[in-house]
C-alpha cells in the first residue's frame, strides 16, 4: 500500500499542509516482527449502546465539503461549522470549552478557534502563508502548529491568542502533526524523510533536543501521547496495511494495537487513557471507530457514505 501522505494544497504562493488520508495502491512487502496487543483478528463491530469515552470532534465530507462535527458520549452527532470553505483538523482545548481548527474560509489556510458548540469563531492566525495541524498545550496557554517557511512545512509554537510565533524545526523535510507531551516539555511529530518514508521525532518546546524515535523503511505517522505520558500511539504500514501501534516515549517496546487488513490510522487517546479513537476503512470508507487501548472491542462511531476523519477526543467533559 502507498503510504498515507499529507495533501499539499496550493493557496497563492504557499503550499498549505492539510491532513487528508490518501488510501490505496498496492501491498507493501515490508514487515517486522511486532507483537500484537489484541491478537491476529479484530472484529469490525457495529455501533452499540455503550457510551463513548468522551466527546469526539472530527472532520466529515457528508454535507458536500469538509466541515467539523462532534459526537457526544451518547452517540449524538452535531455539525459545528457551516462554511463553503474547507474546515478540518479539530483540536480540543484542555478544558473542553473550545476547538481549534484549520480553514481556508478567508482565502489562505489559517487557524481559528470556536466554542465547543460551534459559536464565536475567531481567527487565531491571519497570514498569506497558511497554517495547519493545530494542537493545544496541556495548560492551554500555547498552540503548536505547522506553517510554510517558505515552501516547506515546519513546526511552530505560539501563544494561544496567536501572538509570539516561534519556529521549532529547520529541516528540508516536511515536519507535520505535532502533539504535546502531557508535561508540556516535548512535542512529538512526524517528518517526511523522502516523500514516502515518514518517521517520528520529538523536540523540546525551545527547539532543542531533537530526537528520532522510529527508523523503519516504511511510514510511521501521527504520534499522540497517552494522558499519562507512558505511551505514544501512531500509525504505520510496517506490517503491510496501515495499523495503529503504540510505543514507549523513547521509541522502544512497539506494540501493534490493530491488525486488520483494512487501514487503521489517526489514533486519538481518551482522557483516561483506556481507549483510542481512530479512522478505519474496514467498512468500505473512512469512518471513526473507538477501541480499548489494547485493541479489543473495536466499535464504529460514525456511519456515513462520506469520509469521516481527523478524530480528537475531548480531555474534559
Amino acid at each position: 500500500m502507498n503510504p498515507i501522505k499529507p495533501t499539499l494544497a496550493v493557496s497563492g504562493s504557499f503550499v498549505v499542509v492539510a491532513l487528508a488520508l490518501i488510501l490505496g495502491g498496492c501491498s507493501s512487502d515490508d514487515s517486522s516482527d511486532v507483537p500484537s496487543a489484541a491478537g491476529s483478528e479484530l472484529p469490525s463491530s457495529p455501533a452499540n449502546d455503550q457510551a463513548l469515552p468522551g466527546r469526539i470532534a472530527f472532520t466529515s465530507e457528508r454535507d458536500g465539503n469538509r466541515e467539523i462535527y462532534v459526537t457526544e458520549p451518547d452517540g449524538t452527532q452535531t455539525r459545528l461549522t457551516d462554511d463553503p470553505a474547507d474546515d478540518s483538523q479539530p483540536s480540543w482545548s484542555p478544558d473542553g470549552s473550545q476547538i481549534l481548527f484549520s480553514s481556508d474560509r478567508d482565502g489562505d489556510f489559517d487557524l481559528y478557534v470556536m466554542n465547543a458548540d460551534g459559536g464565536e469563531v475567531t481567527a487565531v492566525t491571519d497570514t498569506s502563508s497558511g497554517e495547519g495541524f493545530p494542537a493545544w498545550s496541556p495548560d492551554g496557554t500555547q498552540i503548536a502548529f505547522v506553517a510554510d517557511t517558505p515552501g516547506n512545512p515546519e513546526l511552530y509554537v505560539m501563544n494561544a491568542d496567536g501572538t509570539d510565533p516561534r519556529r521549532l524545526t529547520r529541516s528540508p523535510a516536511a515536519d507535520l502533526a505535532p502533539d504535546w507531551s502531557p508535561d508540556g516539555t516535548l512535542i512529538a511529530f512526524d517528518r517526511d524523510e523522502s516523500g514516502t518514508n515518514f518517521e517520528i521525532f520529538v523536540v523540546g518546546i525551545d527547539g532543542g533536543g531533537l530526537t528520532r524515535l522510529t527508523d523503519t523503511p516504511v511510514s510511521d505517522q501521527s504520534p499522540v501521547w497517552s494522558p499519562d505520558g507512558s505511551r505514544i500511539a501512531f500509525f504505520s504500514d510496517r506490517d503491510g496495511s496501515f495499523d495503529v501501534f503504540t510505543m514507549g516515549p523513547d521509541g522502544s517496546d512497539v506494540i501493534a494495537v490493530t491488525t486488520d487488513p483494512a487501514d487503521d490510522v489517526a489514533p486519538a487517546w481518551s482522557a483516561d487513557g483506556t481507549s483510542l479513537a481512530f479512522v478505519s476503512t474496514r467498512d468500505g470508507n473512512e469512518e471513526i471507530y473507538r477501541m480499548a487501548a489494547d485493541g479489543t472491542a473495536p466499535t464504529r462511531v460514525t456511519n456515513d457514505p462520506a469520509d469521516d476523519s481527523d478524530p480528537d477526543v475531548a480531555l474534559a467533559p
